[in-house]
């Protein structure tokens, strides 16, 4: 990504232009000039425009989940339903199983909740949660799934990436093992999609869910669920709405068939302004291309392991091996007194990064700086 490029890039985020350093993706990213332009239209449009503009609404939603499927590399934009958030739509794929008491579900201890309640919460039917710990790198390898898988083992579920140490899971080879001793795959793609490249044909996932609002960079409430083939002939209709029959428009015919659970998911009206900022996101990306996002991104964490890999008061960690992190690295400082109130005085410096449980977590998105990230690791040095 030359010099030039990436002084274009800038120019979509106008917080750039006034010396804010916004370092903090893995919450919440900054919607691009393109976006919101894309968000005040459509509310011109509610306002003093058309009001109703039903059709041209449903041709973006099918133009998005094709993006989407484009994105995630999947033939079958049918298989992408639109969800409020992540949690929603791992909600979706616990609630829609049909468990039995001895179902084992596979998780590990570093996950972000939102990856856990809804499968803790089957316990009340006798599941039980296996929590893995992660190796002294902070890792969860695909040989310790595969050591833990048993008879018992329904599903498995993973962060493509790990919220807090930003630890980059080997998708492919858990997938591998998965479709090998046919347990479900379940993937909660946040801390990845628009950051890193996730193919859920290639890493034989059966379901990848994700909020829009972090690095794809879209409004907040606002995701989408993949479901495979696989997992969809063992779903069943667990959340339905009045659009989720065959012909939602016939109101008095209540004993209609049900639309296939992709479908039958997106129970009632839409939330368009955000698909409509999801849409103009996903199509910057396709534009920049991912490979290059990810190449920059992953340059930019490099350069942050180097300046603080041999600092005596920093203890990283982040996995240092390039091919187990993505946009996020945290570390803690010897002699800081309170991560969250040192976060907190950046801030009035119009620097923004996060504190998570005791650590420093920095991460950057493809139009940050090299310079910018050294400024910030200064002043969190300097404490």
């Amino acid at each position: 990504m030359n010099s030039t490029s990436k002084e274009q890039f800038r120019a979509l985020f106008p917080h750039t232009k006034t010396d804010h350093i916004y370092l903090n993706h893995a919450a919440i990213s900054p919607l691009s000039a393109d976006v919101t332009q894309a968000l005040k239209s459509f509310n011109e449009d509610r306002n003093s425009g058309t009001v109703e503009n039903f059709e041209s609404w449903m041709e973006t939603v099918d133009v998005t989940r094709n993006l989407i499927a484009d994105f995630i590399h999947t033939d079958s934009p049918e298989r992408i339903t639109f969800m409020g958030n992540t949690s929603d739509a791992i909600s979706a794929i616990a609630e829609g199983l049909l468990w039995k008491k001895g179902d084992e579900i596979i998780l590990n201890s570093m996950e972000f909740p939102s990856n856990v309640q809804p499968f803790r919460i089957l316990e009340r039917f006798g599941v039980k949660v296996i929590y893995l710990k992660p190796d002294e790198q902070g890792r969860i390898t695909p040989e310790q799934i595969d050591e833990a898988i048993s008879r018992k083992t329904r599903l498995v579920s993973i962060s493509a990436v790990q919220y807090l140490n930003g630890f980059r899971a080997d998708l492919k080879s858990i997938g591998k093992i998965c479709r090998r001793r046919n347990v479900l795959f379940v993937v909660d793609g946040i801390q990845a999609l628009g950051a890193v490249d996730v193919d859920v044909t290639a890493c034989n996932i059966d379901a990848l869910a994700t909020g829009a609002h972090k690095w794809l960079m879209a409004p907040m409430g606002i995701g989408f669920l993949y479901i495979s083939e696989v997992m969809e002939k063992q779903l069943s209709p667990a959340k339905t709405g009045w659009l989720s029959v065959e012909v939602p428009w016939d109101l008095k015919n209540f004993n209609q068939p049900w639309l296939p659970v992709s479908e039958h998911l997106e129970t009632g009206t839409l939330n368009i302004a955000g698909i409509i900022g999801l849409n103009t996101a996903l199509k910057n990306f396709m534009a920049i291309g991912i490979e290059h996002v990810e190449s920059n991104i992953l340059s930019l964490i490099d350069d942050a392991i180097a300046f603080l890999r041999n600092h005596p008061k920093v203890i990283i960690i982040t996995p240092a091996d390039a091919a187990d992190h993505a946009g996020i690295i945290s570390f803690s400082v010897n002699g800081m007194d309170s991560p969250d109130n040192f976060v907190k005085s950046l801030s009035h410096k119009k620097i923004t990064i996060s504190a998570r449980e005791g650590f420093i977590r920095i991460s950057p998105h493809y139009y940050n700086t090299t310079d910018e990230i050294e400024t910030v690791l200064d002043r969190v040095l300097e404490s």
